[in-house]
């Protein structure tokens, strides 16, 4: 090995612990987030949850979704915690901080891992051609917890939907995505 490969193994190495280590510090403030966020969950919780409240501006929007363990089976008994941003495009309340996500809702899986979920249909970020996406994070009986994914939705409300437009989301836990 020469000399030049040998420094510049290291020092792709040193990058790639650089960036382990701003995905594991991105990662610690995402899950203390979760944790308080968590504080606030309410002590009874249906198989319907409200994100947005009523008086929220936005169009209306309906989840309804599918919760499957990482076998593939329905989840059952799971909470499901969701969040997103207000129509337009931003999460948190600025006096709270980052990550307060003002919108946010709980609900209980059925029996059949099913569960709904009444908002407002989230913006994309602001100057951005992200797409309105709504996230999961589920809490398993045995207390487990995982990143459980996120619904996307189309850039702009469809010509002809409903009101309140509806959406459907089926999320599959994987073994890498628990927390």
């Amino acid at each position: 090995m020469t000399r030049r490969t040998f420094l510049g193994l290291v020092v792709a190495a040193g990058v790639a612990t650089q960036v382990r280590s701003l995905l594991s510090a991105q990662d610690v403030q995402y899950i203390r987030a979760v944790e308080r966020a968590q504080k606030d969950r309410p002590s009874s919780i249906g198989t319907t949850g409200r994100i947005a409240p009523t008086s929220e501006p936005g169009d209306p929007l309906v989840v309804r979704g599918r919760l499957r363990n990482v076998v593939g089976t329905a989840a059952a008994g799971a909470i499901v915690f969701a969040y997103h941003t207000d129509r337009g495009g931003l999460y948190d309340d600025p006096s709270k901080g980052p990550h307060s996500w003002r919108l946010r809702g709980w609900a209980r899986t059925d029996r059949e891992g099913r569960f709904t979920f009444e908002t407002i249909r989230p913006g994309s970020y602001p100057n951005s051609n992200n797409p309105p996406h709504v996230h999961f994070t589920a809490f398993l009986p045995n207390g487990e917890r995982y990143h459980a994914g996120e619904l996307e939705l189309s850039m702009t409300r469809p010509a002809g939907a409903p009101v309140p437009e509806e959406a459907s989301v089926e999320l599959k836990l994987r073994a890498q995505d628990r927390f």
